[in-house]
């Protein structure tokens, strides 16, 4: 039975005050963890001014130190998987011009789309798009399904069913010359390389994405 436009109503209006109560929430902790941010930094650089000012500690070293520590900092985030992931450098998609030239439709039969199980961040581009899709858990590694696949890949013909706004490392990635991710093991003799097969099925995608950061 399908709901009435009574009902569709009142489902709507709960969707709606859950997500605004939802939103409340989440803003009032932004505000709060914001402003102890700023208490915190304000400590902070009245610390480093009085023992720059007393001789203790120079800006320079301090500089120089923090850069290190950023770096350090920086890498285990990344690897932890929290923070938002996005595609470093970014190119506009539909003006790049270094499309790899494969033949895919010749290899279909023997890869079936293994670079589509492949991790990669988007772009913000892609993300403000709207059409590429993301995982909600990890903003914004490009959406597989528990197949492994990408989600936008039809499961029949192995095609991309968004192949006009698919991302810039689906355009670049050539899977003849990449030794990072090593598709064949030999191109001309369409040999696929098992050992990454298995490697890319024996992982949650995050963890290899972590481990070779770039797809291309």
């Amino acid at each position: 039975m399908n709901p009435s436009n009574e009902e569709l109503t009142q489902i709507l209006t709960k969707i709606r005050t859950d997500l605004s109560s939802g939103l409340l929430y989440t803003h009032t902790r932004l505000n709060a963890n914001t402003t102890k941010t700023l208490e915190t930094a304000s400590f902070l650089y009245a610390l480093i001014e009085l023992l720059n000012e007393k001789g203790l500690l120079s800006i320079e070293e301090l500089d120089e130190r923090k850069k290190q520590i950023a770096a350090r900092l920086v890498k285990k985030f990344v690897e932890s998987g929290i923070g938002l992931m996005y595609q470093d450098p970014e190119h506009d998609k539909y003006t790049f011009e270094h499309e790899a030239d494969v033949d895919c439709q010749s290899k279909l039969p023997v890869c079936k789309a293994l670079c589509c199980k492949f991790p990669f961040a988007l772009s913000r581009q892609d993300v403000e798009e709207g059409i590429i899709r993301w995982e909600f858990g990890r903003p914004y590694l490009i959406a597989h399904d528990t197949d492994g696949y990408c989600v936008h890949l039809d499961r029949e013909t192995y095609r991309c069913k968004v192949r006009e706004h698919r991302p810039v490392p689906c355009r670049g990635f050539d899977c003849k010359n990449n030794e990072k991710w090593k598709v064949w093991e030999d191109y001309d003799r369409s040999l696929i390389n098992s050992k990454l097969i298995e490697e890319i099925d024996g992982s949650d995608g995050f963890h290899l994405y972590s481990k070779t950061k770039s797809k291309f």
